[in-house]
């Protein structure tokens, strides 16, 4: 019996040896950020245009005018924003210049793209854009004019 824990125990220790050096890694290659392509280029346009406030009121302190430029191709779906921007109200102007970039690449060519703008102020929805500006696939990219509509 104890000739056969000598045998089991030497087996046992010989699988541990065998196993020990079979520790072969595959090769790691290292990022070398010389040899990556950082110098892409993304070919962006650009939208301009204002957005008029028709009442004559003064928009609260804190006030932001948000800007989208959205893809509402598939009816059935959420627009899909290619670009928005914020800009808080500066001296209660009704008229506010706004620019906004996107990257051309992500332009559908048969797409409706559309642009539109909210105002907020404390949490609350003041006003609307009175309809959407449809751009760049109809060759519109400058003087666009969002007229805007109380919400309540």
């Amino acid at each position: 019996m104890k000739f056969f824990r000598y045998i089991v125990s030497l087996l046992v220790l010989l699988m541990l040896v065998g196993c020990e050096g079979n520790s072969t890694k595959p090769n790691e290659k290292a990022l070398n950020a010389k040899n990556s392509n950082n110098n892409q280029t993304v070919d962006s346009g650009k939208i301009e245009g204002r957005v008029v406030i028709l009442q004559n009121t003064a928009l609260p302190e804190g006030a932001v005018v948000t800007i989208t430029l959205a893809d509402t191709t598939v009816a059935d779906l959420p627009a899909l924003i290619l670009s928005q921007k914020y800009y808080n109200s500066v001296n209660n102007r009704p008229t506010i210049p706004f620019e906004l970039t996107y990257q051309k690449n992500e332009v559908r060519q048969e797409g409706r793209l559309v642009v539109n703008a909210t105002v907020n102020a404390n949490g609350k929805l003041l006003y609307i854009s009175d309809g959407v500006a449809e751009v760049i696939n109809n060759g519109i990219t400058t003087n666009v004019e969002l007229l805007m509509v109380s919400a309540n």
